[in-house]
């Protein structure tokens, strides 16, 4: 199955881009998490804290469906 992963442009560099600046097509086998794409990917443990499908939050626990498109963001904090 195809998911599309994308994220800010300073850390494009981790997921290697092959659509656009930002977006990678991933081509993945059975149901994995965003997790274990990520780490399949070779993407550093933690850089990334959920996902962001349309305007739903997702955990990285997150079974994504076939051609969906997920925006990865990076943890936050706060004051």
């Amino acid at each position: 199955m195809i998911v599309y992963l994308t994220c800010g442009p300073r850390l494009a560099l981790y997921l290697d881009p092959n659509i656009d600046a930002a977006t990678r097509k991933v081509e993945v086998e059975g149901s994995p998490t965003l997790h274990e794409i990520l780490a399949d990917l070779g993407v550093p443990e933690g850089l990334f804290a959920y996902g962001v499908i349309g305007e739903r939050f997702v955990k990285l626990d997150y079974h994504p469906s076939p051609g969906e498109h997920v925006r990865l963001e990076v943890p936050v904090g706060g004051g």
